[in-house]
This record gives C-alpha cells, sequence and structure tokens, in this order.
C-alpha cells in the first residue's frame, strides 16, 4: 500500500470517529442550509472532484431576494421521530446580536432525526429537513440566524447559530420591446396580435428572478414599439438563430441603439403567443447585446438575457457543430470530462414552492436539456456582474455602513482601499454609464456569401460597441477627395437560439456552416464626408454617396386620444435610398432620449399611452434618407394619469401548491410615472381575506384541497388597479388531473 492510500485510509477512519464522538451527542443539528436557488452542503458527500466543492453555505446570498432555511438534525444511536424547531433572527444593534422576528415554517411540521441517512434522500426532498423561510425584506446586510430543535416532552434539544451575508444587491434591469405581429398565421390566414404590456414583461421575468441572484422587485420598463409581420420559422445551425429571427433581432438592435444603447440595462423584446414559430422559441446574443421570445416563455427569456449577458450554450442536448461552452466544468459523478452534460453541480431549490432540483438529473438554463436550473457555475458568474447593477447596502441603521448609501445606485464616489477591509468580503466594481455622443450607426446582415448594410442612421447615443471585430473590415467616412475622415471596424453582433420544438431539436449541421448574424459599426459622426463604404482586407464591399441634400421634417404633431398617443409629421427625402423614421421621447427635459417607435412605413406613429410615462414629455422624430438624418424640434405633451401596472408573479395561473403550508403571494407594481409602488399600497387577499401588503406575503391557506384564488389590489393616490390569479392545492403540492370548467 502506498503512502499516500495510507494516510487517506486513516483520514477516514479520524474522520468516522470525530462523526461517531458527535453522534453520542444524541440529537444535534447536522447543518442549516441558507438557499436562494442553488447552494453548498456537504458537498464531500456528493461531489466526487475535491476540486468542484464548496464548504456549506459558501454560494453568495443577495439582498432582496427571499432564501430557505433547511434545518439537518441528527440522533445517534437510534433515530427519533417527532423533532420540531424554530428559528430567530438576530441583527447588531449596539455591536450587540439582538432578536429581530421569527421565521415561517413550511412545511413538515417535525421530521424524524435518522441516525445516517441517505445523502440524496435527505437533500432531494423538503420533507427530510425542517424548512423555514426568510422573506426578501428580512435578507439585507448581515444576519445571525439563531436556529433550535427539539422533541416535545422530552429533554432532547440542540441549537445552532449560522450568520448570514446579505450585503450584496443586485437588481434586474430590463427595457423591453413589444412587437405587435400583423401577419400570417401557419396556415396563411391573416392574424392581428397585440402587443405585450408591461405587466407582461414582468409576469415573463418571474422565472429569471427565481433563478438569478437577484433583487426580487425587477427594474423593468417599455423601450418602444414596433410591428412585425413575418412568421419565426427555420431551423437552428450551429446554435445560431435562423435567418427569420436574425431579421427580428435587426430591429430590436435598432431599438436599442435609439434608446441609447444603455449598457446598464438588459434589452429585451416580447412577441404575443400565436406567431408561427420553428425550431427556436427565442434568439438573441451578447453580440447583438438583445434577446428575444414569446410572452409568457420565462425560461426562454432567462436563457436568452444570459446570452445577453455574454453566456455561450451549456454542453447537452446541442445540435452538431454548436460546441457550447467550453469552459462549463463536468461535475463529477453527474458527468464526466469526456462527456459534459451541463449538470447544475449541486443540488437547486425554487424558494417559491419548495421545489427541489437534483445535480443528478437537473441541467443547466443555458442547455437544450430539461428540466432546467441555474447552475453553479453560472451562479458564480452572475456574482458581481456589472449589468445587474451590484452595489452593497446594510442591513439597517444600527449597523456599520458599506461604502455606498443603500439608496446610492451609480458609480462609487469614494476611494476604496486595495484589499477591501474584512467585512467587505468580495469588492464591487462599478462601470459608469457612458454620456451619448453623436455617431454613425451602420446596421446590417451578415450571410454565410455576403454582407447586406440595411441602415444608416446619425443620432446620439451610448458609444458602447457590441460584438466582436470581423477581421480586416473597417467601415469608412469619405470626404469629396476620397480621404478618410473616420474609421472603425465591423462587428459580428453574433445571435443564439433557445430551442423550442423539444430540446436538442437544433437541426442537422456539419460544423462547416459560416456564422451568420448582425454586424453594426459605431462611427464617429462629422460634419462632413461624402461617402462611406465597408471594405474588407482593402477591397470595398459596400458603398453609399452622399444624397442632394438632408431631409426635412416639418408639422410634427403629438396629440393624446382614447389612450393612445399619436405622432404625425412630414418628410421630404431623396429616394436614392429607402427612408427610416423612429420616433423618441423623454421626460426629463430631452437629457435622455427614449425609442417610441420603429420600423415605420409612413409619417405617423400609433403607440399606446402606456409605453410612456405619465406627465409632461418631450417628443421627437427622426428621419434618416441612408446617409443624412435630420432631427426634428422637440414638441411637448401631456400624458394623463393612468391607474398603476400590476402583476403577480406567483402563484401563477393554474399552479399547484401544498395544502399544509404557507404560500409565497409575489408580485410587483408601478405608478404611471414610473416609479415603483409603495409596500403599504399594495394589498394582497387570499379566497377574499385580506392576509398582508408589499411586493410579498407569506400566507397560510385555507386547509382543502381544491382552487383558491390570489388577488392584489394596488393604489395610486386615487387610482386603483388589481389582478386575480387562479389556483390549486392538494397535500403533495403536485399537478393533479381536473375536470375542466363549465364556464
Amino acid at each position: 500500500m502506498s503512502n499516500g492510500i495510507l494516510q487517506a485510509a486513516v483520514r477516514e477512519v479520524l474522520i468516522d470517529a470525530v462523526r461517531d464522538k458527535i453522534r453520542i451527542s444524541g440529537l444535534h443539528i447536522d447543518g442549516v442550509e441558507v438557499t436562494q436557488a442553488i447552494q453548498y452542503r456537504s458537498a464531500d458527500q456528493h461531489l466526487t472532484d475535491p476540486a468542484d466543492r464548496g464548504p456549506d453555505n459558501s454560494v453568495r446570498l443577495v439582498a432582496n431576494k427571499a432564501a430557505r432555511v433547511r434545518v439537518y438534525v441528527r440522533n445517534f444511536p437510534a433515530a427519533v421521530p417527532g423533532v420540531v424547531g424554530s428559528v430567530i433572527v438576530q441583527r447588531l444593534r449596539y455591536g450587540v446580536w439582538v432578536d429581530a422576528g421569527k421565521l415561517t415554517q413550511v412545511g413538515p411540521n417535525s421530521v424524524t432525526a435518522e441516525r445516517v441517512p441517505a445523502y440524496a434522500a435527505e437533500r432531494g426532498t423538503m420533507a427530510s429537513s425542517l424548512n423555514f423561510i426568510i422573506p426578501a425584506a428580512t435578507m439585507r446586510g448581515h444576519l445571525r440566524l439563531k436556529v433550535q430543535v427539539n422533541v416535545p416532552g422530552t429533554s432532547q434539544n440542540a441549537d445552532d447559530i449560522v450568520d448570514v451575508d446579505a450585503s450584496l444587491l443586485q437588481t434586474l434591469r430590463i427595457r423591453g420591446i413589444p412587437v405587435r405581429y400583423v401577419g400570417p398565421d401557419a396556415n396563411g390566414n391573416p392574424l392581428d396580435l397585440a402587443a405585450p404590456t408591461l405587466a407582461d414583461f414582468q409576469a415573463t421575468a418571474a422565472t429569471t428572478l427565481r433563478m438569478y441572484p437577484v433583487s426580487q422587485t425587477p427594474d423593468i420598463s417599455l423601450a418602444g414599439t414596433f410591428t412585425w409581420s413575418q412568421p419565426l420559422l427555420g431551423a437552428i445551425v450551429n446554435g445560431q438563430c435562423p435567418q427569420s429571427w436574425n431579421n427580428l433581432l435587426f430591429w430590436l438592435s435598432i431599438a436599442r441603439v435609439v434608446d441609447g444603447n444603455r449598457s446598464d440595462s438588459l434589452y429585451y423584446g416580447l412577441f404575443p403567443i400565436g406567431i408561427p414559430i420553428g425550431g427556436a422559441a427565442g434568439c438573441g446574443g451578447g453580440g447583438a447585446g438583445v434577446g428575444s421570445g414569446a410572452n409568457g416563455d420565462g425560461m426562454t427569456m432567462a436563457h436568452e438575457l444570459g446570452h445577453v449577458l455574454g453566456f455561450a450554450h451549456g454542453p447537452c442536448g446541442l445540435g452538431a457543430g454548436d460546441m457550447g461552452d467550453p469552459n462549463y466544468p463536468a461535475y463529477e459523478p453527474y458527468d464526466s470530462a469526456v462527456n459534459r452534460t451541463a449538470s447544475i453541480g449541486e443540488y437547486g431549490c425554487d424558494v417559491t414552492n419548495g421545489t427541489i432540483y437534483p445535480p443528478g438529473n437537473t441541467f443547466d438554463f443555458m442547455s437544450y436539456c430539461g428540466p432546467r436550473w441555474i447552475s453553479l457555475y453560472h451562479m458564480r458568474r452572475l456574482i458581481n456582474h456589472q449589468r445587474l447593477n451590484p452595489t452593497w447596502v446594510s442591513g439597517g441603521r444600527e449597523t456599520l455602513p458599506p461604502y455606498l448609501d443603500e439608496q446610492y445606485h451609480g458609480p462609487s464616489i469614494f476611494d476604496r482601499p486595495d484589499p477591501p477591509p474584512p467585512w467587505v468580503g468580495r469588492q464591487v466594481h462599478f462601470v459608469r454609464e457612458p454620456d451619448p455622443v453623436r455617431l454613425i450607426v451602420v446596421t446590417g446582415m451578415l450571410h454565410a456569401d455576403h454582407i447586406e448594410i440595411r441602415s444608416v442612421m446619425r443620432l446620439e447615443t451610448g458609444p458602447t460597441a457590441n460584438g466582436e471585430r470581423i477581421p480586416d473590415t473597417f467601415v469608412e467616412l469619405l470626404d469629396a477627395n476620397l480621404n478618410v475622415l473616420q474609421r472603425a471596424p465591423l462587428r459580428r453582433m453574433a445571435t443564439q437560439a433557445s430551442c423550442g420544438c423539444g430540446c436538442g431539436c437544433g437541426g442537422g449541421s456539419s460544423g462547416v456552416e459560416p456564422p451568420t448574424g448582425l454586424v453594426q459599426v459605431l462611427l464617429p459622426d462629422t460634419d462632413q464626408g461624402t461617402t462611406l463604404r465597408v471594405i474588407a482586407n482593402d477591397k470595398e464591399l459596400w458603398v453609399r454617396q452622399t444624397t442632394s441634400q438632408p431631409p426635412t421634417i416639418s408639422n410634427v404633431s403629438a396629440v393624446v386620444a382614447n389612450d393612445e398617443l399619436y405622432v404625425r409629421w412630414q418628410t421630404s427625402a431623396s429616394d436614392a435610398y429607402p427612408t427610416e423614421r423612429i420616433v423618441r421621447w423623454s421626460d426629463d427635459e430631452g437629457k435622455r432620449w427614449q425609442v417610441l417607435a420603429v420600423n415605420l412605413d409612413d409619417d405617423e406613429a400609433v403607440v399606446s399611452t402606456r409605453a410612456v410615462t405619465s406627465g409632461h414629455i418631450l417628443i421627437q422624430v427622426i428621419v434618416s434618407d441612408g446617409f443624412h438624418s435630420t432631427t426634428s424640434d422637440a414638441i411637448a405633451v401631456e400624458i394623463p394619469h393612468r391607474p398603476p401596472t400590476v402583476a403577480i408573479l406567483w402563484p401563477v395561473a393554474n399552479a399547484t401548491v401544498r395544502t399544509d403550508e404557507s404560500v409565497r403571494l409575489w408580485g410587483v407594481a408601478n405608478t404611471s410615472d414610473g416609479n415603483i409602488v409603495s409596500a403599504e399600497d399594495m394589498h394582497w387577499y387570499l379566497d377574499g381575506e385580506a392576509v398582508g401588503t408589499g411586493p410579498e406575503v407569506w400566507a397560510l391557506l385555507a386547509d382543502y384541497d381544491g382552487e383558491h384564488k390570489a388577488t392584489l389590489k394596488v393604489r395610486d393616490g386615487d387610482e386603483w388597479a388589481a389582478v386575480s390569479v387562479v389556483f390549486f392545492s392538494n397535500c403533495s403540492g403536485r399537478p393533479a388531473y381536473r375536470m375542466p370548467r363549465g364556464d
């Protein structure tokens, strides 16, 4: 026997001896797991590669996101039934830990303390642990959990202390682009489907919010609207989007640029259910800087926003030619380095409904396999991600403040020591949102054998370039003597698909298909210049000459009628190239412009007043003749105050929950001027009874199996809005067959 093997054997004997000593103590707490989506717990008992393991509770927790506390109990030498427990939250007050409230327990009410339970059986079911909820409002700053368990009627008891750090606040900020569909259905019959609303974006984002390490309340606002008329058909090839989807993403990328090309938000286009769809359920990418999917398809939104954040596909179920993320780890024993299957690596948990996702048969949300949940790998990559707007918060006025006050979400104004002091932990690096600059934005398509330029627009927008440089390919602005005035590399904005016809249906490809997608360049604008061209290896691929004179815009008007905003104007432009028309708006007297409408065929835009905030706004029209762009003077319009927007994120319609535990009532609401509704103005009702206020309430269900109704009523001044969902409960929490309703 080698020395290494002998040392390992001795180490295992010593570990067993220590464990036996603990078992002699009788009833004790074997561990307390605090999870928001996925968490380490006794990783050495299931992950065979030490490099994959982490200490218990070492996955970073974030502020303003609910957590589940799982308490695991043991008894030696024999199992003891009927163990109950409680968890008290403590906070520092003037340097002393004091009680600050008791956590709500969710089923079961008691458990059996086993001697040596099977790891997978215990970890894989909520029924094997005592479970408690830390509400999102409590998860802020540093807190301590005082855990106690006992067997009623006996002297058997145990306790433990767990420290929780939820001082990192991250926010999901989405600029949603609603898409109206006016086009054929699968049989060629005409359809006219209304664009999704802000509430639709909020409800669709619920899956992302449940997985990502972000606050439970997203910052979602609308970024314009436009009408689409083509079915989204075609197969996924090499993981890339079909051409029909790239056509849609082209206009979404134009909307992003018109909106200011913001780097502090994730752009996402949402289209109505009913559009004919082929192999892809959604498309987008970090290169394109925007994603897209159907209304209500939460997992596709999470997947496509992952692409916008720069994530590649997880290595499972991919079509030929799509290699996926080469850095995705192999979590052994669930997969191996030579056969990676995108295991999530640890036990996942949906805090909202208590669903457990075992790593042996759950796959990362960026893969094409199912069921899907967030992995250790992508959870780690999302922590301190600049696109999630990270900042530090404190737990209350009595605690030491962090570097930044919790109300400040801009760049740091303080010098930070390096390394940071021990109470800070991981340092957050802030990136200031760049100011808009005057640019020539050239956008087009990269086809298998050529580049097609579709749009030339001059406007002020954010200067952050998306995509990767195409080698030796440039866009140039030339003067009348063909001297180069400005030059910038043309970039390919790669697009990637989310499977839609059953994961793994990516379509055939040998892996030799050339790359496709969008192309774009942000070129500094000057008052001079007569020619734009694209060159590759000094060969001219595309050229456009100046028009005789810039277009003109006159008679701009904006009126509100029947909850719609009508913007009209008159354009005079050269017909040498296609004319582009866009409308944008501002609620801060023109300091920042936002997109209102793109892809307009006529000198008119008709949009819902819900696309803008109420109150005084400015409207502006931009027209491009393919070389020059003209911007109209801003005109003012008053948007009437309206009831707030409200969405229930959980329960979803027809969901099934457990009868014997509290149900999470979770929602979000915005006032018509764009602010978040205060907690005291959000009122929850369960089966007609008032149960609490705020964005989140954990309420006891009536003790019967069957149909329930949750209602969220929201007030903004004298305006009220309400929304309800019908859901079901039974003793298992699993969906059951239900007779169709008579109505």
